[in-house]
C-alpha cells in the first residue's frame, strides 16, 4: 500500500504544476510594478509606510533622503541602496551597508527648477520603491 502511495501522491503534484492552481486564467498576466509606491504598494500591502522615501529640500538645490524602515537581522532586511534620479537617468545614488540606523543620502538637483526627479530606493526583501521628489513652488512657503 506503502508503495502505491507515494508515485500518487507526486503525480498528484506534479498535476498541480501542469494545470496550474488559483484562480487565474491562462492566459491573464500578473503586472508587477517596476516600482512600488505609496498609492501603489504591489506585492508588498502596508510596507509603503515603511519603505517610501522621506524626501524634504532644503531651499539651496538639494534634498535630504530618511527611509522609516527599521532594519532587522533576522530576517536581515534593510535598505540597500538609495539613488535619485531624472527620469530614466541616474544622477546620484548611495550604497547602504547594513546598519540600525535609518537609512539616508543628500543629493544635490542638477537643476532645481527643470526636471523629472525621483528617488528610488531597494529594500533586500521588498523590491524597489520609488517617491516623486516635490520641489517647492517658487515665491511659496
Amino acid at each position: 500500500m506503502k508503495k502505491l502511495l507515494l508515485p500518487a501522491a507526486l503525480l498528484f503534484f506534479l498535476s498541480l504544476f501542469q494545470y496550474g492552481c488559483g484562480d487565474l486564467d491562462q492566459n491573464e498576466k500578473i503586472v508587477v510594478p517596476k516600482f512600488h509606491t505609496a498609492s501603489d504598494e504591489g506585492l508588498w500591502i502596508n510596507q509603503s509606510n515603511t519603505h517610501v522615501p522621506v524626501i524634504t529640500f532644503d531651499g539651496k538645490g538639494e534634498i535630504d533622503v530618511v527611509v522609516p524602515i527599521k532594519p532587522t537581522k533576522r530576517p536581515i532586511h534593510y535598505i540597500e541602496a538609495i539613488a535619485l534620479m531624472d527620469g530614466n537617468k541616474e544622477i546620484d545614488s548611495k550604497k547602504i551597508s547594513f546598519s540600525y540606523d535609518e537609512p539616508r543620502a543628500h543629493f544635490k538637483l542638477p537643476d532645481p527648477i527643470k526636471g523629472n526627479y525621483k528617488v528610488i530606493i531597494k529594500c533586500n526583501l521588498h523590491d524597489m520603491w520609488m517617491a516623486p521628489v516635490v520641489l517647492p513652488v517658487r515665491g511659496k512657503k
